[in-house]
């Protein structure tokens, strides 16, 4: 069976010592008239993961770094054979430099530059990869789902709405820039609180999705009810008046959220992500990517907030997208792009907001010649093809660096 995470992408792997290979395979056969064709068949498919583990390395890299927890390397593939555009040597440190506790990413045993976090077996199940690239240091956290006890806290203490089916709270996406201080990170209950007070979306099953939520919220507060009764003797009748009412929210969960600052100061700009930049065949030395909250609006559509990135020797990009589809109604994106230059210590931000009636973008798919005529809402469900095919509304566009005219 292969690595979990070699599914994640064709342009990360960890690395195999084609030597290695060779000595295990003269090895296994010499051993095989004692211990028959298991050691065979056992040589034959080490053989096939190696060979396919080193198609996919980057160009010019040939060995792994030793096996240790801990790395600090200036990224000699820079410049070099690796075809790598960069014009400077990256410091890379992995894990990063202010990391606490044990890097639990399994990669950093067998590559201290190619990362691909995936969950470790460990309990309580964490997984915390990290790496510094220069001044700037990333950090992803992935944990489960919130059990019912978090959010019964959370209803209790911060959010007065009902929450979506599935949060991700204690997931967490952190870019820190260890020599001034600036960090912007990305997690789900920051984002939940940016919704709007109310939602003038409507579906035709809206009401009975609300009356959904209010049961269950009835059926809790009932419980609570009962723990009193058997405890106390007070009066509950001012705690169960408005038990029938729910206060307007933004049932969609569409958020108003670019990320959480520190100690960061951002300028109105007109200078866009450098494309050109990112699409340069340089080595990828972290990748990470998670959900931090999903709901399937009772079955009508699906509202999710995800978050990705991908770190290179010369700058890195992260990409928080919250995708809304309300099926037969509209669809909805969100997009907020982080770009870091870690040459010049740029930051921009580039926060774009689309929307598309759902039966225009339908008549795209069934009047293109391309459509699959077994499922043809699969696009539908592909949030870049709807991304890829809806008008931008809104484009804000920041940067941490100070304007000459300010």
């Amino acid at each position: 069976m292969s690595h979990p995470t070699q599914n994640t992408t064709n342009d990360i792997s960890s690395s195999s010592d084609s030597s290695s290979t060779s000595d295990t395979a003269s090895n296994a056969l010499s051993a095989s008239s004692a211990h028959g064709l298991q050691a065979v068949h056992v040589n034959a498919a080490r053989e096939m993961v190696s060979l396919h583990t080193r198609g996919r390395l980057p160009p010019g890299i040939q060995h792994p770094i030793a096996a240790g927890s801990s790395s600090s390397v200036s990224s000699s593939f820079v410049g070099s054979a690796s075809s790598v555009s960069a014009s400077f040597a990256a410091k890379v440190s992995v894990p990063a430099n202010s990391h606490q506790g044990q890097c639990n990413n399994p990669q950093c045993e067998h590559c201290g530059q190619v990362i691909i976090p995936s969950p470790a077996a460990s309990y309580p199940l964490e997984d915390r990869p990290s790496i510094t690239i220069n001044n700037w240091s990333i950090f992803t956290q992935k944990r489960p789902i919130l059990n019912s006890a978090e959010l019964d806290y959370l209803s209790e203490n911060r959010f007065d709405f009902p929450l979506p089916e599935m949060i991700f709270g204690n997931n967490v996406v952190k870019i820190v820039n260890d020599t001034t201080g600036e960090a912007i990170e990305f997690n789900a209950l920051d984002a939940l609180d940016s919704l709007e007070d109310d939602c003038k979306l409507k579906v035709s099953y809206h009401q009975e999705w609300l009356n959904s939520r209010r049961s269950k919220q009835s059926s809790s507060s009932e419980k609570s009810e009962k723990a009193l009764k058997e405890n106390s003797t007070r009066d509950l009748k001012t705690f169960t008046d408005n038990l029938d009412t729910l206060k307007p929210y933004d049932w969609t969960y569409s958020p108003n959220y670019k990320g959480t600052e520190t100690n960061l100061t951002l300028y109105e700009t007109t200078e866009e992500i450098p494309v050109k930049k990112l699409l340069q065949p340089d080595p990828i030395l972290f990748f990470d990517e998670s959900i931090l909250f999903e709901d399937e609006l009772g079955d009508n559509g699906i509202s999710m907030l995800s978050t990705k990135i991908r770190v290179m020797p010369g700058c890195l990009l992260l990409l928080c997208r919250f995708f809304l589809r309300i099926d037969n109604v509209i669809f909805r994106v969100r997009d907020t792009r982080v770009f870091i230059d870690f040459e010049t210590n740029l930051l921009l931000r580039e926060h774009k907001e689309q929307e598309y009636p759902y039966d225009d973008l339908f008549k795209k798919i069934t009047t293109s010649k391309n459509a699959n005529t077994n499922d043809p809402k699969k696009l539908l469900r592909d949030t870049n093809w709807v991304s890829q095919n809806i008008p931008v509304v809104r484009t804000i566009r920041e940067t941490n660096q100070k304007p000459e005219s300010v």
